[in-house]
């Protein structure tokens, strides 16, 4: 698998395959109460046993898993088209990720239920809506089994050539509303998730989401808290020399300054701007890296000259970004409100100039 390429696209996939959990009933519904109905919240926890295949294309490959879900807590098991083996354990307080081919493993504690929210795939589902509601047309387009049950097919098709979840075609078991089949194509990058097994109600050892190490794993522990402090402007200056910055003009204010923890060799730092007393955009930098090869656009991501250099933007209504190296530097420009456009965004990276 491409795992490279795949990381830089992994926020994105995660939200586009995923699951519903909800309540039965045999009654008709359209599009939106199918999905409504689907976002509610279980009485119970649904426990079941899956297998499912993972087809990335072009972007990450094929690979197949197995996955446990009880009480909140699961286990998955990939195995990748080219010999990959990763086993990942999530519960309430921490994930572990286990690559069995490279010996190394990944460690992230929380906080007794912090990981809460990104256990739900409610609430992934519900993110995914509201970010195409206006997007997208939401229809159902019949009924079909996936894994032997009866499913919904809900096909939502985007009102224009380019949009940042491109096509989407969800399969929800019309009992347990969970999504067992997905697919999206996007850019013509097209990936589809698809159980071949789901058996509800399995009874699951609680070993199953403990997972034994080998002694002579390579362990990697991430911190799950907020890695980032406030800093001011001169120690940022101490740090990276000279760089850009947006000047502060036309009611345009510089809020906050922070750091990412951990990454003392090529510390991140992250510019906060407002707009009128409102969050406008923020831009971060870092050092880039020379070993690393020049980073191809992904999904709909276009290449564009930005001051003079090789750079890449995305223009979506949800999510409008810029991206470019200068001087040995990575620069990153992310707009959080949507009035400001693509051009606005553009004018602002025009007007940077070297931090005094």
């Amino acid at each position: 698998m491409k795992w490279k390429k795949t990381c830089r696209t992994a926020g994105l996939i995660a939200v586009m395959t995923f699951s519903l959990v909800g309540c039965n009933t045999e009654a008709s519904y359209s599009p939106q109460e199918i999905i409504e109905q689907a976002l509610q919240e279980s009485k119970e926890p649904l426990t079941y046993y899956g297998e499912y295949t993972l087809d990335m294309g072009e972007l990450g490959g094929k690979a197949q898993v197995k996955e446990w879900v009880k009480d909140g807590n699961r286990r998955m098991e990939m195995t990748g088209d080219n010999g990959e083996h990763v086993i990942s354990v999530m519960t309430d307080s921490q994930v572990i990720s286990y690559d069995v081919a490279e010996n190394t493993a990944y460690k992230m504690a929380f906080p007794q239920g912090g990981l809460d929210g990104l256990q739900s795939p409610r609430d992934q589902v519900q993110l995914i809506f509201k970010l195409i509601k206006d997007t997208h047309e939401i229809k159902i387009a019949g009924e079909e089994k996936v894994a032997g049950r009866d499913t919904y097919k809900i096909v939502a098709k985007t009102k224009k050539s380019e949009s940042l979840f491109g096509d989407i075609e969800v399969w929800i078991d019309k009992k347990t509303w969970l999504t067992l089949k997905t697919k999206t194509d996007n850019a013509g990058n097209q990936m589809i998730t698809e159980f071949t097994k789901m058996e509800e109600g399995k009874k699951i050892d609680d070993q199953q989401f403990t997972l034994d190490l080998p002694k002579d794993v390579t362990i990697e522990e991430i911190s799950g808290e907020d890695t980032s402090e406030s800093v001011s402007l001169e120690s940022a200056k101490e740090k990276l020399g000279a760089f850009l910055v947006v000047p502060q003009e036309n009611d345009l204010t510089l809020d906050k300054i922070s750091m990412a923890k951990g990454l003392e060799d090529r510390p991140e730092y992250s510019f906060d701007y407002g707009l009128d007393g409102q969050p406008a955009f923020f831009v971060t930098i870092f050092k880039a890296d020379p070993s690393l090869a020049e980073i191809e656009p992904i999904l709909n991501e276009k290449e564009m000259v930005i001051r003079g250099q090789k750079g890449t933007v995305m223009d979506d209504e949800n999510f409008r970004s810029i991206s470019w190296q200068e001087n040995g530097y990575q620069y990153n420009i992310v707009g959080e409100n949507p009035a400001l456009t693509l051009e606005d965004l553009l004018s602002y990276v025009q007007q940077m100039t070297f931090v005094q």
